[in-house]
């Protein structure tokens, strides 16, 4: 089957003699290079490339006006805003930034549509009155200097519209109504010049005018890629444009509709695939186009509905993709260096007088181009962080981190504090992009060196608009102004438009043909894109002025999505049923139109990753000679309460923790920590206690530990966290809970003595070590550890252990020494207050009976809570027989070869 493209030329060549005379107008530069190819293909002699146009180029042509970008736009119309808003209403450009680009595209849509801009303002501004009438007499100033706006926008029109001219620019609009009026001159000058439409459908008032014009010359030509199935079709929106010309235009009262044709009818394979979400679909496209060989791929094009998935489709294509071509070029904010300066931004926001804030310092040196940039200076200073627990860090603590007296340049250019200053922002980023080129390898980085580039040309021209306008006053304007100038910078990526796969927009497939059609991202909201609009001007002006609403925005959108499956053979369409957005991941209506038609043969597919369920095994390491090796080192330093206790709840976590030797990861706590907690009233007690060891206390010496709390706490939190902020937040309340434990610890210290109890304190975080004696043990033992606290309290000793959280009687109570040993260690504390008595039976540190056991700070109202064996609290010398027994048990477990490390420990005999 022939494109359209080919019927075009085929006509051309038979009605004229020599094409180098004529001037071909298509949609876009994209068709413009198809119909080029597709000219020398047909012709049989050479022949002068006859001129092409994309419209916009010939529009452009015609009125000799240079398109002004969007950002000298804006500062044009803020000139205008300046020159004509009286004094004491004037908003700064920060403000004004944000309602200026609405403005503009209402301007651009008036002139494009060549509508009488004095009357037009003149109706808006009535609406508005309208819409702020009151009853009341006296209007607020708010609402005055809101309608003063509206009735100044004529004259912000015009003195904007000047500015632009005067520099021989003009936005698009302007462009478009000046080729307009401009088209009769251009007639009276190219008489004998013969003009070639084709391709298009949604035209606004200036292209009609002008097209018309040249038509009505006689020597002109338009052909339109029209279905009769939808033109007769009146109520469908595919043909809602070409319908409208058909009918309005006097052109065609007496020349025909060229072409339409019945390709659409004729049946096709049509699947239509759904995924969950949009990663799911880049993976479901690049697994769909690995069963493509290179002949179908040089013959399908892939039109992406939702352009942000460029980059993750690029990344999910398979090897045998050799040739792809990129219409639409990478933009520059879907980059990773477009998040590298995000991060950047973060960093320099939200610094204070404390200095940079930790989790901005980390995100930002953990990007991989400025892990290259510092190499082991990044980790160091990451690990520096974590390790002293620093919130915020300044420039001084950095040369701390890294024993420097100075810092290199490429940290002072990361660090650099800009003050709210726009100019010293734009000199530091482009500082930091000649740092990151000349750190990079051609060879090895060239898509980044690219993407630099890409940058570097954004920041310069920031950087000519602010010496020219001087408007970008405060970090905030520059940041909206730099993130709004990159989402329109893209990256152009070079291919054959003729070979290989074709991946575009749906715009720039406009006039093209592909034998198979792939399309993505088929969702109301996106294809077609529903109601978002963004202008200040109410649907009705815009219907009575023929301004070209949602509807007439979906038609189009509508007309280029049917004329795709034209003269397609294989069409695969693909849309999204995740639950991430409102109205996103309906499926579009076109899918919905295509299966109630009934024409085409159409399957439905759910596409599902592949999912094994397999039953993964019990993990289990085997003893080899080198964890021999390690456990042996271990049992000769010490074992100790918690790797016994961790061991009893999970052997593998022992097995990674104590032989492996891997340590949780350091992490800044900006919130205390339940185990710091515990680790500050541990301390604090140690701290108050300690005068009063071998004496025997009183009410007063208690009273007087009262007066050191607060201090002692203090002490202790200024020395575990730098910078710690107590005077709001979380970190207050845990501050006020340790007081208020410490505190009602002493006022229950305090009763007792009143109610007649005699404590006398023995040892305070006493440090333990004694060696395990028992033939069967695998390799020399030792125990170590340390006891909170022991007394004597009414003659009695006690071994006690202090707990932050929260404890039970129960925990500490068993009816068999086999409990001890329980999967996941039910009774851990139970155990561990045991050993605690054990090693200091061992050292000769006790006399029985003793007790041993727990205050819980959470559970203060139950006091001590002793071990117990069988409802009895007194451990005696035969207690602690008894658990020696079910600690070597547990010991040569650990040791033996014969028992891998598992989830669960193992039921241990006793000897």
């Amino acid at each position: 089957m022939q494109s359209f493209i080919e019927d075009v030329i085929t006509s051309c060549i038979e009605e004229y003699d020599d094409l180098s005379s004529v001037a071909f107008i298509v949609p876009s530069r994209r068709a413009g290079s198809f119909l080029r190819t597709n000219i020398a293909k047909h012709l049989e002699k050479s022949i002068f490339s006859p001129e092409i146009y994309s419209i916009e180029e010939f529009i452009s042509y015609l009125s000799g006006l240079k398109q002004a970008s969007q950002t000298d736009q804006v500062f044009a119309l803020y000139q205008a805003y300046l020159k004509i808003t009286p004094p004491k209403d004037k908003e700064s450009f920060s403000i004004f930034y944000g309602w200026a680009q609405t403005i503009l595209g209402d301007f651009n849509e008036i002139d494009r549509y060549l509508v009488d801009h004095v009357s037009f303002f003149d109706y808006l501004s009535a609406i508005q009155d309208l819409n702020h009438w009151s009853k009341q007499q006296e209007t607020t100033s708010l609402v005055k200097n809101y309608l003063k706006f509206w009735k100044l926008l004529p004259e912000y029109y015009q003195l904007f519209t000047s500015i632009l001219l005067e520099a021989n620019t003009a936005h698009q609009g302007l462009i478009y109504r000046k080729a307009a009026e401009d088209i009769e001159h251009y007639i009276e000058n190219n008489t004998t010049k013969k003009h070639v439409f084709l391709g298009f459908n949604a035209l606004n008032t200036s292209e009609q005018h002008l097209i018309q014009a040249l038509l009505a010359t006689g020597n002109s030509k338009i052909y339109w890629d029209a279905e009769k199935h939808f033109i007769e079709n009146t109520a469908h929106e595919a043909s809602l444009f070409m319908r409208e010309h058909q009918k309005k235009w006097p052109y065609f009262k007496t020349h025909p509709f060229e072409t339409v044709y019945t390709h659409y009818t004729k049946k096709k394979e049509i699947t239509i695939t759904e995924v969950t979400q949009g990663l799911q679909l880049a993976k479901y496209i690049g697994n769909h186009l690995a069963t493509y060989s290179q002949e179908q791929l040089n013959e399908t094009v892939l039109v992406l509905g939702d352009e942000t998935l460029l980059l993750p489709i690029i990344n999910a294509l398979p090897k045998n993709i050799k040739n792809i071509n990129v219409t639409m070029g990478i933009p520059l904010r879907q980059t990773p260096l477009a998040s590298l300066f995000e991060h950047f931004f973060t960093l320099k926001k939200e610094h204070n007088q404390k200095g940079f804030y930790y989790k901005n310092v980390i995100t930002l040196l953990q990007q991989p181009l400025i892990q290259k940039l510092l190499l082991e200076q990044a980790e160091q200073i990451i690990h520096t962080i974590q390790q002293v627990n620093t919130i915020y860090i300044n420039k001084t603590d950095l040369q701390e981190m890294l024993a420097l007296t100075t810092l290199p340049e490429s940290l002072v250019i990361l660090f650099e504090i800009w003050e709210d200053n726009p100019v010293k922002a734009i000199d530091n980023c482009l500082s930091l992009i000649y740092i990151l080129k000349n750190t990079l390898d051609p060879s090895q980085d060239a898509l980044n060196l690219e993407y630099l580039y890409g940058f570097y040309k954004t920041f310069n021209k920031l950087v000519t608009l602010n010496n020219t306008y001087s408007y970008i006053e405060d970090i905030p304007t520059f940041i909206r102004f730099y993130r709004d100038t990159i989402s329109s910078e893209t990256i152009d990526l070079q291919g054959d438009p003729h070979q290989g796969l074709q991946i575009m927009g749906m715009l720039e497939s406009r006039l093209l043909d592909f034998k198979h059609v792939i399309i993505t991202s088929l969702n109301e909201g996106i294809l077609p894109a529903g109601k978002s609009t963004n202008s200040y001007i109410p649907y009705d002006l815009k219907y009575i002025h023929k301004l070209p609403t949602y509807q007439e925005k979906d038609a189009v959108y509508a007309y280029h999505f049917y004329r795709l499956l034209h003269r397609s053979e294989h069409i695969h369409l693909v849309y999204t049923s995740a639950t991430e957005g409102i109205g996103t991941t309906e499926k579009s209506r076109f899918l919905l139109q295509l299966e109630l038609e009934g024409i085409h043969s159409i399957h439905q597919i759910v596409a599902t990753p592949a999912v094994a369920m397999n039953t993964l095994p019990v993990q289990s390491i085997h003893k080899t000679a080198e964890v021999i090796q390690q456990l042996k080192k271990l049992f000769a330093s010490g074992l100790s309460p918690s790797s016994l206790s961790t061991y009893l709840r999970n052997p593998l976590e022992f097995y990674y923790k104590y032989v492996l030797g891997i340590q949780e990861l350091d992490e800044v706590e900006e919130i205390v920590a339940a185990n710091t907690m515990g680790t500050i009233i541990h301390n604090a007690l140690e701290y108050v206690y300690t005068p009063y060891v071998n004496t025997m206390l009183t009410v007063a010496h208690i009273e007087a530990i009262e007066t050191k709390i607060e201090p002692v706490v203090k002490a202790q939190f200024d020395q575990i966290f730098k910078s710690m902020n107590l005077s709001r937040g979380k970190n207050l309340i845990i501050y006020e809970v340790i007081q208020r434990y410490l505190m009602n610890f002493l006022a229950f210290e305090k009763q007792c003595i009143q109610q007649g109890d005699r404590i006398q304190i023995i040892q305070l975080e006493q440090q333990l070590k004694t060696p395990l004696v028992a033939a069967q043990l695998p390799f020399p033992t030792h125990l170590k550890g340390t006891a909170d606290r022991v007394e004597i309290r009414n003659d009695e000793i006690r071994i006690i252990d202090y707990k932050s959280g929260s404890v039970q009687p129960a925990d500490l109570s068993i009816t068999a020494w086999e409990d001890l040993l329980l999967p996941e260690g039910k009774y851990e504390k139970a155990f561990q207050v045991l050993l605690y008595t054990y090693m200091h039976y061992k050292t000769g540190g006790i006399s029985f009976p003793a007790k041993a056991g727990i205050i819980s700070f959470k559970k203060l109202k139950n006091g001590f809570m002793p071990f117990k064996f069988d409802k009895d609290s007194n451990i005696t010398e035969d207690t602690l027989l008894e658990f020696e027994k079910v600690l070597t048990g547990l010991v040569c477990e650990i040791g033996s070869e014969e028992v891998m490390f598992k989830q669960h420990t193992s039921e241990i005999g006793l000897n």
